[in-house]
C-alpha cells in the first residue's frame, strides 16, 4: 500500500537521528502507531488520525531542513486521509 510506503520512508529518514534525539525515537514510535491506525481506519477514528497527522506535520516544519522527506510525506498522508474519509 502506497501510504504505508510513505510512512516507512518517514521512519527511515528519522532513524538517522534516533541516537542523537529522543524526539526522533518518539516520532518513529508514533509513525509505527500510525501504520496500525491506517490499516484499521473507521468513520469513528479517522478524524483523530487526521488531527494527529496535522499535529505531526506542524511540528515537523521546524525540522524541514533535516527531514524534508518526512515533511513532504506528512502532507501527502494528510491529503490521503482526507480523501479516504470521503470513502468511509
Amino acid at each position: 500500500m502506497e501510504i504505508e510506503k510513505k510512512i516507512e520512508e518517514c521512519i527511515e529518514e528519522l532513524s538517522r537521528y534516533k541516537y542523537f534525539s529522543s524526539e526522533a525515537q518518539t516520532a518513529i514510535e508514533t509513525f509505527e502507531e500510525l501504520k496500525n491506525q491506517v490499516r484499521n481506519l473507521t468513520r469513528e477514528n479517522i478524524d483523530d488520525v487526521i488531527r494527529g497527522v496535522e499535529e505531526y506535520y506542524r511540528r515537523s516544519l521546524s525540522y524541514s531542513g533535516f527531514i524534508p522527506k518526512t515533511v513532504e510525506n506528512l502532507k501527502f498522508i494528510k491529503e490521503w486521509l482526507e480523501k479516504k474519509k470521503q470513502e468511509l
